[in-house]
């Protein structure tokens, strides 16, 4: 992207985070465009674009939420619908058995939203305790822009900045550069001094992952916010034994590499989520946490094998790809955090663990 190198060239080497946001989000950036290539023909699947099993589960999981919230019917609020797919899923499946629900959805990116869905243009277009009833998301945070950083040999704590590789200038190739961190508060996201950075480790880490969870939080009035994606809680995810390199990842035609600077705003850049970071956002805005735990035991949890009932055999070979225990069955993980209702009921017995 021709944008970065003159950037690069009028500044200096610049943070990944700014090379990630230019890339994902800019003009030209790869989700501004209005073709993403997800799916299973494009360059990565999601649950829903897998089956639309998962959004009659979300669906399913809305109908249990009215008891809960002594409601007629539990309102949807959806963070990052991207393609809408799983909007489509769990809008065809309520028109199936009742009207009325309010559901709501807002993208970075302003895309169609599906009939009977409001889009909302930001956040603030929606007050604070609003919602009640479910606010959902799949691979949002994922996507938000990171920075690199790396343990030095004497303790202390660098950053992988982008560059110009010089001996190739003017042809724009980027290269890493080791500087200092680019804003010291970036060293409160690692929040371990008892296990500090690795000499030469890589953590990932978005300092935009807790702003924004905790904007969602407080416009939960009543309910739960469901948060699907990929990571770790903070110590799994900054392990030097299993994660020296980081979880930088970037994904083009169902292939995984770790080199952003090739097809630049032609691939998804990704980066693991610390979901201790939004566990505790969540607690200390008054949630509860419901459960920490994986893709498959969440969907089983909330109904899927009641959907299988008499389903064909489609629709058990798509239930096989998301409950798959060497894929994102067991990759995703799902945050289940819960405001001013009683979860009793919502989920099978025996199947959500803390």
């Amino acid at each position: 992207m021709p944008r970065l190198q003159d950037l690069i060239r009028a500044q200096g080497p610049i943070p990944f985070a700014v090379f990630m946001e230019e890339a994902l989000y800019g003009e030209g950036g790869y989700y501004s465009r209005e073709d993403v290539p997800i799916g299973e023909e494009g360059d990565y699947v999601t649950g829903a674009t897998l089956s639309p099993l998962f959004g009659r589960v979300t669906a399913r999981l809305l109908e249990r939420l009215d008891g809960a919230i002594g409601k007629t019917a539990a309102e949807m609020f959806e963070a990052g619908y991207g393609t809408g797919v799983h909007l489509e899923s769990v809008v065809s499946t309520l028109l199936e058995k009742t009207m009325g629900r309010r559901i709501r959805a807002w993208d970075r990116v302003a895309r169609p939203v599906p009939a009977g869905v409001e889009r909302v243009p930001n956040l603030e277009a929606i007050q604070e305790g609003e919602i009640e009833g479910l606010i959902f998301s799949y691979e949002l945070f994922d996507a938000l822009p990171v920075h690199r950083l790396v343990g030095r040999a004497d303790g202390t704590v660098g950053e992988l900045w982008v560059d110009l590789d010089p001996k190739e200038d003017p042809s724009g190739a980027f290269v890493w550069r080791e500087g200092e961190v680019s804003d010291p508060k970036l060293l409160d996201l690692l929040r371990n001094p008892d296990v500090p950075l690795q000499a030469g480790q890589v953590a990932d880490l978005s300092p935009g992952w807790e702003p924004l969870y905790r904007s969602l939080a407080r416009r939960l009035g009543r309910g739960l916010i469901v948060t699907c994606d990929y990571g770790f809680e903070r110590e799994r995810l900054l392990d030097p034994r299993i994660r020296s390199n980081g979880t930088l990842a970037c994904y083009t035609r169902q292939r995984v590499h770790r080199n952003p600077f090739v097809k630049v705003g032609e691939q998804d850049l990704t980066a693991h989520v610390d979901f201790t970071t939004l566990l505790q956002a969540g607690e200390a805005e008054g949630l509860r946490t419901g459960a920490l735990t994986r893709q498959a035991l969440w969907l089983t949890a909330c109904g899927l094998f009641e959907e299988l009932q008499g389903a064909d055999a489609t629709t058990r070979q798509g239930a096989m790809a998301l409950l798959d225990g060497e894929g994102m069955g067991e990759e995703i993980r799902v945050l289940v955090q819960a405001k001013g209702i009683e979860t009793d009921g919502l989920f099978e017995p025996g199947v959500l663990g803390r």
